[in-house]
C-alpha cells in the first residue's frame, strides 16, 4: 500500500523542531496573534475551517501517519462525526465504524455499526488497528445519548484491548490539562492518562497544545499545565499496543 500522504506534508504544523519559533513568538503576543490570524485565514482556504481551529488539525495527520502499512480490518470508535473513516476506506483500507448514532457516510470498504463502545459487539482478536480519536473522553457520559456509565472511558479501552489481535494497534487522543469531569467530557492529567491506558502497552506519545488558535507541539509539562476552563487546549495523542501472548 502506498503511503497515505506524501512525505513532509503532513506532519509540519506540530513538529517539534517549530516549538523554538513559537516560543521567539511569545515574546511578541500582538505579533504572535496577527500571524495566527493571518494563517488561519490562509488555512481555511484550503481546508475545512473546522480542521484549522480545533485538535482535529494534528490529530487526523497523526491518523494516517501511524496507520500506514497496517494489514487487517481497521476499527473506528465513535466514527458519527468523523472524516477519518471514509478517508481510510477510500485509500483501500477494510474499515468498521461504531458509534451510538449513524453514520453519515457509505463506502464499499466500511461498515458502520451502531453500537456501545463499552460493549462492542465485535469478536476477540478481529482487529489489526483501533482508533479512537477524541471519543474516549465522551464515553459513558451521555451527553450524545449514548450509555452512561461513571467508568466508560476504562471501559471502552478495555474493549480496545480485546478487540485487536495480539500485537494490533491501538491509536488514541484525549483531552490534556488538568483533570475535571464535565457533563461534555473528561480532562486527563498524566496519572489519570497512565491509568486509563493501563490495559495497552503505550509505545509512543505526543502532546500538542493551542494558547492562541493555532496547534504547536509542547511538552508534558506545558499540556499538563492546560485549564480547560480557560481558553487554552492540549490534547495527548497515544501509539498503544496490545501485548503478545
Amino acid at each position: 500500500m502506498s503511503p497515505l500522504e506524501p512525505s513532509g506534508t503532513h506532519r509540519p504544523q506540530y513538529r517539534l523542531r517549530w516549538r523554538g519559533l513559537v516560543r521567539v513568538l511569545d515574546r511578541a503576543p500582538r505579533l504572535k496573534a496577527r500571524l495566527a490570524d493571518l494563517v488561519r485565514g490562509l488555512l481555511q482556504k484550503v481546508f475545512d475551517p473546522g480542521l484549522v481551529t480545533t485538535e482535529r488539525v494534528i490529530e487526523y495527520p497523526f491518523v494516517f501517519q501511524h496507520v500506514d502499512g497496517i494489514a487487517g480490518r481497521v476499527l473506528d470508535i465513535g466514527c458519527c462525526s468523523s472524516g477519518v473513516p471514509i478517508a481510510l476506506a477510500s485509500r483501500g483500507f477494510r474499515v468498521v465504524g461504531i458509534d451510538f448514532n449513524p453514520y453519515p457516510y457509505a463506502h464499499p470498504n466500511l461498515r458502520a455499526v451502531r453500537g456501545d463502545a463499552m460493549r462492542c459487539p465485535f469478536a476477540t482478536g478481529s482487529f489489526a488497528a483501533v482508533l479512537a480519536i477524541s471519543v474516549i473522553e465522551h464515553i459513558g457520559i451521555g451527553h450524545y445519548g449514548d450509555p452512561q456509565g461513571s467508568a466508560g472511558d476504562q471501559a471502552a479501552v478495555r474493549e480496545i484491548a480485546r478487540v485487536l489481535r495480539p500485537g494490533g494497534l491501538a491509536v488514541i487522543s484525549v483531552p490534556f490539562g488538568r483533570a475535571m469531569i464535565t457533563d461534555f467530557q473528561r480532562i486527563y492529567d498524566p496519572s489519570r492518562l497512565t491509568d486509563l491506558l493501563a490495559p495497552l502497552s503505550v509505545v509512543h506519545l505526543e502532546h500538542a497544545w493551542s494558547t492562541a488558535g493555532l496547534w504547536a507541539p509542547c511538552s508534558e509539562a506545558e499540556a499538563a499545565s492546560v485549564d480547560w476552563n480557560g481558553p487554552a487546549r492540549a490534547v495527548a495523542m497515544v501509539v498503544a499496543r496490545k501485548p503478545e501472548g
